[in-house]
């Protein structure tokens, strides 16, 4: 019979051999200023002993340096990538990462980078990054076998106060009433980094005077009126941002109550991250533009004159009387619409004259008014043009003989107080007219008259002599002659 021995079990034990790396953690961007971006990157070199299919994962840690943040010196995980690749995050990091704001990638196979948008002061501290090697066990799955963590890395800036410069400068100048005032503002920003500003253009009538808003533009460019504006002249006021750091603003037809001091006050703003509400870092006000001219207004001058100074009785007198517009405002003088002439025309039998009558006149609504004549000739006043007027004297006779002239009142709408203005009144020069004096025009009607009373006279006569030859031839028998005497006288 065979004899059977049975061995006691062995236990064989496998040596798991860990796996072996170096970190190190350097700067790719480093801030200089907040809000400046910020990239670490945390790189794994000298790998050993790392298993087929073996992966690796990061977690980056931050503490904060004493008195950062108005309080003592603590540490916070920001996040991790386990071995899957998944983003654990940090609580207190938690929404920044979310946004985007902060960001944990890993760039190649052995390379993994901390990326902040916007550096804030909170963020300056010491930094580590921990590596991690992952294996696959035996079910399937992967475990953390090894770590490794960098030396801290400190990240600081000098943390200078932002500020700003504005200069404000004229770009076109408005010297006269009605012309365009135009202005620039140029910011110059120290240890800002990326901002949004916000604009006020303010005004003082005088240099102790109130300070008034015209407009405001905020940093998102949104375009408001202030209180101190007409609104019958928003239209006439222009804010833009011509530039990264450059703000343009005009005012066109400048009127006398626009005069004054004009200037930019600006204000930076910054945001933490995209999405949130802006903060204030910090402002500054522009030196003082002027803008003042005196309301001269235009000036006219009047002329009149007359194709000819002597006419024949019944005919039509023609006299114009022209105005000259000079020196006028931008606005003044070049459209109908903004100018008007009141019109008086004045006549005096003797040259030199001092005693004038008004003979008629247009007003400025182009009314015309005619003054009661002894004259049995008629007037008429006719507008060629805007700055010309004609006065008719139809049918003339002896008695409009004389001398006349016009005076004329301008009236303009002021391009420096947006209101109609009267002028001062200009009398033009004298013309004297002459009406012929016809002979036969005077002795026709005597004349007339006379032969008139003659022949009715003759015919009068002539029918009273008919008139009594008839009676007389009436009253009379005829009684023939007696022979008998007769021959009595011729015996005799």
């Amino acid at each position: 019979m065979a004899a059977e021995k049975t061995s006691s079990p062995v236990t064989v034990k496998v040596a798991q051999i860990k796996p072996s790396f170096t970190v190190t953690l350097e700067a790719v961007l480093n801030p200089k200023m907040t809000a400046e971006p910020t990239e670490l990157a945390c790189r794994v070199t000298n790998i050993t002993h790392l298993p087929l299919g073996g992966r690796l994962g990061v977690t980056w840690e931050h503490t904060t340096l004493p008195g950062i943040g108005g309080g003592p010196q603590t540490s916070h995980p920001i996040g991790s990538l386990d071995g899957y690749g998944n983003l654990l995050p940090g609580s207190t990091y938690s929404d920044r990462l979310k946004s985007g704001v902060i960001s944990l990638t890993r760039v190649q196979p052995d390379t993994f980078k901390l990326r902040f948008l916007r550096t804030q002061e909170i963020d300056m501290g010491q930094y580590v990054c921990t590596v991690s090697a992952w294996s696959v066990n035996s079910q399937g799955g992967i475990m953390n076998t090894s770590e490794y963590q960098s030396s801290q890395l400190a990240v600081r800036w000098d943390t200078k106060r932002p500020t700003l410069n504005v200069v404000a400068k004229r770009v076109r100048e408005a010297s006269v009433g009605g012309a365009t005032f135009e202005m620039s503002c140029t910011v110059a920003s120290e240890n800002l980094g990326e901002a949004g500003y916000s604009v006020l253009i303010q005004l003082q009538d005088s240099l102790q005077g109130t300070v008034r808003t015209i407009m405001t533009l905020s940093p998102d460019n949104v375009l408001q009126h202030g209180e101190a504006t007409d609104p019958s002249r928003r239209d006439s006021l222009v804010l833009t941002k011509s530039g990264p750091a450059e703000f343009q603003f005009r005012l066109a037809g400048v009127q006398l109550s626009d005069r004054g001091f004009y200037w930019c006050d600006i204000t930076a703003w910054t945001k933490q991250q995209p999405g949130q509400a802006w903060t204030r870092a910090t402002s500054a006000e522009s030196n003082k533009v002027r803008i003042d001219f005196q309301e001269n207004g235009p000036s006219y001058s009047v002329a009149i004159r007359s194709d000819t100074n002597i006419v024949n009785p019944w005919e039509t007198a023609k006299m114009e009387c022209s105005l000259t517009v000079q020196g006028s405002s931008p606005k003044t003088g070049t459209q109908t619409d903004d100018l008007a002439y009141e019109v008086r025309w004045f006549f005096t039998r003797l040259r030199g004259g001092e005693t004038t009558t008004l003979v008629a006149s247009v007003d400025r609504f182009g009314v015309v008014t005619k003054d009661t004549r002894n004259s049995s000739s008629d007037i008429s006043i006719e507008r060629k043009d805007t700055h010309t007027y004609m006065l008719n004297i139809h049918g003339t006779q002896d008695s409009d003989s004389g001398e006349y002239h016009c005076v004329a009142t301008p009236w303009y709408l002021s391009a420096s107080t947006g209101a109609w203005t009267q002028a001062k009144e200009l009398p033009s020069s004298r013309v004297f007219l002459t009406v012929r004096f016809a002979v036969w025009d005077s002795l026709k009607l005597p004349l007339l008259y006379g032969v008139a009373a003659s022949i009715g006279v003759g015919l009068f006569s002539l029918v009273l002599g008919l008139v009594c030859a008839q009676c007389c031839c009436r009253n009379t028998t005829h009684t023939p002659r007696s022979r008998n005497k007769l021959m009595d006288l011729e015996m005799d």
